[in-house]
């Protein structure tokens, strides 16, 4: 280094949120006298104002510190700290002196100018420094515990401790003699310690956007997400001003507050510990703080609706529910599932069985006509592909050129000739004959047509007519007509090419 750096320190202070005794500029005035004395020249200062001494992750001040600690070469040899509660009330005393014992590795001192035993060794000294350690982390625990005893008490007698209102209510400060002093805007606090929070209605708008809202859940039986997308469409600005969100309606349908209750330790995360959702025999609740907006029993009803909506169901409950709502309508299909307030979202059986079909098949019940009509077409569009394929591969062992057009099901044959592949299942009327369905297209030379039967879809024959001996409509191909189409007629794939490459016909 080009500067020597024995006597160069640097300082670290700390105001804690739960005191304001250790003021930073009273520690920078002991820690700058203390370096005087000692003839140390401060060089720079790492200050967390206003944080926790619990944790060092959310304290940007010592994080950038021991960064500097355990750069290459640190250009300071001492680090002078206020005393042991500034460098942190660490749950973990271990803690405490893991990071005063990665200063030391680094031949860095970490020195605590206000502490009696401040510049001696030895065991007493180490038994002292344990001790103090020991003194700042029970110190955030008493503390932590009179705070709650205080805020439960305060809950209690229906003030409101710490969060914004919520949406449809606001905060109305209260002097110590219980006279209302102001309505408090977000992030805005009380004036004097001694005010104590109550919360009220809010704007008259809001109120009834509230009510609408539970009103739209429940009787309309709308889900979350489309009274989201409704709010927003109607450009209904939250509570912040901003759009809605799921977790705001959610918010609002299973707040206790709107309909009277105020209830605080919800959830907790005391010193530092990751929040938790404590049990309801946990909470501190005083039933009748708040005007309610909601009657308490649409509020019950309202969890109960969500609790059902939210449910998980195993395989084995949803196919009980949907045999029970067959057997309680008649029938089965998506409408009657959504329509039904005891069935839950039809998205739930398709996720469980991949669709709804599936879930009929499940549950042993009819498939409506929709979806077979779904499952037929997707069939027929799965055995359209197969026999374009299988008729590629006996044309080209037959020995013609094949080609695929720009147009799906259409091949090129010889370089001129444009084929069209289709299938046609048997349609069985109320009145009339079953008839196949043939439709012509221009510009087509030849139509190549799979029939089938409407029972089982097996292959009936295989037509292969001439475009131009088709009238330009549609035909429909019953007994009395087909014999018209006789010559064009065929068993299979393989006969209509001459029988050629037999292997290929079996695999078709």
């Amino acid at each position: 280094m080009v500067e020597c750096s024995a006597n160069r320190a640097v300082m670290y202070v700390r105001m804690s949120t739960e005191s304001q005794d250790y003021s930073t500029d009273h520690q920078r005035a002991k820690i700058r006298e203390y370096a005087a004395a000692c003839r140390m020249r401060i060089i720079r200062e790492y200050v967390d104002d206003g944080k926790s001494g619990l944790d060092i992750k959310r304290r940007a001040g010592l994080l950038s510190l021991m960064r500097d600690v355990q750069s290459a070469q640190p250009d300071f040899s001492h680090i002078i700290v206020y005393d042991i509660s500034r460098w942190g009330r660490f749950q973990d005393i271990d803690e405490a002196a893991y990071h005063e014992h990665t200063c030391r590795r680094a031949g860095i001192e970490v020195v605590y100018c206000g502490e009696k035993f401040n510049g001696e060794s030895g065991p007493y000294a180490a038994l002292l420094k344990s001790m103090k350690r020991v003194m700042a982390a029970e110190y955030s625990r008493d503390l932590s515990e009179k705070v709650f005893i205080a805020q439960s008490r305060f809950t209690e007698m229906g003030f409101k401790q710490g969060g914004h209102a919520g949406y449809g209510l606001r905060r109305l400060a209260l002097k110590a003699c219980g006279t209302p002093r102001a309505i408090l805007q977000h992030r805005e606090s009380k004036v004097a310690a001694t005010d104590r929070v109550i919360l009220v209605w809010g704007p008259a708008e809001e109120v009834a956007t509230v009510r609408r809202i539970y009103s739209l859940y429940l009787h309309d039986q709308l889900s979350e997400g489309v009274i989201v997308r409704l709010l927003n469409s109607e450009r209904l600005p939250s509570e912040f001003g901003r759009p809605w969100t799921q977790h705001m309606l959610k918010t609002l349908l299973t707040n206790v507050k709107y309909c009277g209750t105020l209830a605080y330790n919800r959830r907790s995360c005391k010193l530092s510990t990751p929040r938790k959702h404590n049990a309801r025999d946990e909470w501190i609740v005083n039933a009748t703080a708040v005007d309610p907006i909601i009657d308490r029993a649409m509020f019950d009803q309202a969890q109960a609706e969500r609790a059902r909506r939210t449910h998980r169901y195993s395989g084995s409950e949803l196919i009980n529910l949907l045999q029970v709502c067959y057997k309680k309508h008649g029938m089965i299909n998506s409408k009657i599932i959504a329509a039904d307030p005891t069935m839950p979202d039809t998205k739930m059986f398709a996720r469980e069985f991949a669709s709804l079909p599936r879930a009929y098949h499940a549950a042993g019940l009819p498939r409506s006509p929709a979806f077979a009509l779904v499952e037929t077409k997707r069939k027929l569009s799965a055995r359209r592909k197969e026999l374009l394929n299988c008729v590629v591969k006996h044309a080209q062992a037959a020995g013609a050129s094949v080609g695929r057009a720009s147009k799906p099901f259409i091949l090129t044959m010889n370089g001129n000739l444009l084929v069209r592949i289709d299938v046609s299942v048997c349609c069985n009327p109320k009145r009339g004959l079953p008839y196949w369905r043939l439709t012509t297209e221009p510009g087509i030379d030849f139509i190549m047509i799979e029939r089938m039967d409407s029972a089982v879809l097996n292959t009936i024959d295989y037509l292969l007519v001439p475009a131009k001996d088709l009238p330009p409509r549609t035909i429909y191909l019953k007994t009395p007509n087909l014999v018209h189409y006789s010559a064009s007629r065929y068993s299979s794939v393989g006969a209509m090419f001459g029988d050629v490459a037999a292997d290929l016909e079996d695999a078709c």
